[in-house]
């Protein structure tokens, strides 16, 4: 049987496919008119790699997991769903928030006039201050769909404490406008995504899911229903930032953003346990953007209200950050005369120049083409042929006539400030989290994406990993990240308990117990609800302290408080020593096992690599050496126990190493490719 793990990003849309131990990956361009093209040709691409079609391969398939882009899409370009929101009185323009930059943010998404209050109270301990009244919410309804809202956001003050307003106006909505109408409207409501304290988190994250929905939900179904069309027997399982998968149905458009990244953080963390490094730097760049993620001590860092569109949401989500420097970032001379690299991309349509779609300005592509690093000829192992021609010219007028420099030395400063700017972004990630460069030598880096082994050379000088590998499906390893996820579900419900303080320790365990006995059934009802058992199901307590929004989360291996024994134990999960330990929220987590790639050692061979060389060609190094010939490598060929020395360039179908002088290329006994020097 099959598994099919697909990413869809901004360039790229990659496949990872695995049959009985055996992986293949594909890599097709993405279509962004419509997600559901590139999805199928991924499909098909890896059924012709199997040697069969795609309903062959769909109909003996056990998971099919998806992440996808299109959320993040529709919140970059402005292009979401118009909503209406509705607010407690007196909110409007604050939003709840101290910080006036970040209400302003959330108007980027919504225009004030589409904004509602209701006069309404509840405390902060979920005390009704003053009711709901009906028919002041039936008139501001009416007023945001005579505006043109299509779906309502409900964000009410305190409703983690208690949601009876909101539920109750949602189903006043419903009353009025039931879903066999034509002109049913959808309501999101805030208590129903998040029931952490927060007040303006709440609202942000609400009218953040509000504004994704449409787009994302209409193009997973579609996608799903063709798969059944095709004979997939199983249900589309959609990837999640928090790092598992779900159905289509139990999947909110909140939980996919950046999921993509987020699951190269969880492949990283697996290839990182096979080299003893508990601490993992993973550098991910593609077409569109550089993404980085951490971990530390064996687990991948949280954020409870990481930052979406420049404000803070109450989600939890792996923590990963992208930057706008990457392979299709379009290169520029100002004024001044000085180059710029990105922020802009030229995307997959109409893409670098070199692709001959279209495009008319020059990318990091369009350079290293020029350079020789990347063969024209064999670009996607020959599926896309490249137009040299059209990079150097775009190239030539755009950047080396504006700077008064050859062709071939403009392309090289705009690689050089791509991989100098990579490894600022690199530091600077490091640092936010308490790590300087120095540091970074109890660190092992993976690096993938398309473009990631062909810039390592370039963004990893000064940083002095402790280990450095990119996996054979480097180029696809968001995808990979995927077939390493099971299905998951998180439920969380805010409770304030001093576990200890100076008079002893909590004692109500039938709170405690309660609240994990609800979550547990919830969760229960879930996992029935998407075709498996419940009892197959592992479940497990996080526990969330205040303070820190990231790394204030402790996995607690007993479900249930019983004894003073067990809540001494939960406190030394926080901290070591007798202070005062508090949570803020309790939190469980259920996943159901899937189909996972067990990885292999192979038997190592002599360092020898001749038998994979190609032969060479012309690579233009730096202004000093010019171009050089260098042998070219099959990185296909290539075994473990293989040694490939710099200067030289090694080729896979889907990304291309580039090695230079002093440093080397090792196949190890993974078949992974160890980068020293």
């Amino acid at each position: 049987m099959f598994t099919i793990d697909i990413d869809t990003g901004g360039t790229f849309t990659d496949g990872f496919f695995t049959k009985e131990g055996e992986f293949k990956t594909a890599k097709v361009l993405t279509t962004p008119h419509d997600l559901t093209v590139c999805l199928a040709d991924c499909i098909k691409e890896g059924a012709r790699l199997f040697g069969i079609s795609a309903r062959e391969m769909l109909a003996n398939t056990d998971v099919v997991r998806y992440s996808t882009t299109i959320g993040v899409n529709a919140l970059i370009t402005r292009t979401g769903s118009k909503i209406g929101l509705i607010v407690s009185k007196g909110y409007k323009d604050s939003l709840y928030a101290t910080d006036r930059a970040q209400a302003e943010a959330v108007f980027t998404l919504i225009s004030k006039d589409l904004i509602a209050e209701v006069d309404e109270a509840i405390d902060d301990k979920g005390n009704i201050g003053k009711p709901l009244d009906k028919n002041d919410v039936l008139a501001k309804m009416q007023h945001l769909i005579d505006m043109g809202a299509r779906a309502i956001a409900v964000a009410l003050r305190n409703s983690h404490a208690n949601p009876v307003h909101e539920k109750l106006l949602k189903t006043i909505v419903k009353e009025q406008y039931p879903n066999y109408y034509l002109g049913s409207v959808r309501v999101f409501l805030a208590s129903e995504i998040s029931d952490q304290p927060g007040d303006s988190y709440r609202t942000n994250t609400v009218v953040v899911n509000g504004y994704i929905h449409d787009s994302l939900v209409k193009y997973l179904y579609k996608a799903e229903d063709e798969l059944r069309a095709n004979f997939c027997l199983h249900p589309l399982m959609v990837a999640h930032s928090h790092g598992g998968v779900a159905r289509v149905a139990k999947t909110r458009a909140i939980d996919t953003y950046s999921s993509g990244p987020a699951l190269g953080v969880i492949g990283a963390g697996s290839v990182g346990k096979l080299y003893g490094y508990p601490n993992v730097v993973t550098v991910d760049i593609g077409g569109t953007s550089l993404d980085l993620g951490l971990i530390r001590n064996g687990a991948h860092r949280y954020s409870s209200n990481p930052l979406i569109g420049g404000f803070p949401v109450s989600v939890p989500m792996i923590t990963t950050y992208s930057a706008p420097i990457a392979s299709g970032s379009i290169a520029r001379v100002d004024a001044r005369k000085n180059l710029t690299v990105g922020p802009q991309s030229a995307g997959a349509r109409p893409g670098p120049a070199c692709f001959d779609l279209g495009g008319m300005e020059p990318t990091v592509t369009d350079a290293d083409v020029v350079l020789g690093f990347i063969d024209p000829g064999y670009f996607l192992g020959g599926r896309i042929k490249l137009n040299k021609a059209k990079a150097e010219n775009i190239i030539k007028t755009k950047i080396a006539d504006r700077l008064g420099v050859a062709v071939d030395e403009a392309a090289y400063m705009i690689r050089e400030q791509m991989g100098r700017k990579t490894g600022e972004e690199i530091v600077r990630f490091a640092q936010t989290h308490g790590i300087g460069a120095g540091g970074l030598s109890d660190f092992a880096v993976v690096v993938y994406g398309g473009a990631g082994p062909t810039h390592y050379s370039d963004f990893a000088r000064g940083l002095n990993f402790g280990h450095s590998v990119a996996t054979p499906y480097a180029s696809v390893f968001s995808a990979f990240g995927s077939s390493t996820t099971d299905v998951l579900h998180s439920y969380s419900k805010s409770a304030r308990i001093e576990l200890r303080s100076p008079k002893g320790y909590f004692s109500d365990y039938d709170f405690f117990n309660g609240i994990v006995t609800s979550l547990s059934e919830q969760a229960r009802r879930d996992i029935r609800g998407e075709g498996f058992s419940p009892d197959n199901a592992a479940y497990f307590l996080e526990l969330t302290g205040g303070g820190d929004p990231e790394g204030n989360k402790v996995r607690f291996d007993r479900m249930y408080l019983r004894s003073e024994d067990d809540v001494a134990a939960l406190c030394r999960e926080f901290i070591a020593g007798e202070g005062p330990v508090s949570i803020s929220a309790i939190g469980l987590s259920a996943f159901v096992p899937m189909p996972h790639l067990i990885a292999k050692t192979f038997e190592m061979a002599s360092k020898d690599p001749r038998k994979a060389m190609k032969g060479s060609r012309s690579v233009y190094w730096s202004p000093t050496s010019g171009y050089q010939a260098t042998p070219v490598y099959d990185r296909d060929i290539l075994v473990p126990g293989n040694e490939v020395s710099g200067p030289a360039v090694v080729e896979a179908k889907d990304t291309t190493y580039v090695i230079p002088a002093g440093a080397a290329l090792h196949i190890d006994a993974y078949s992974n490719a160890v980068i020293r020097g």
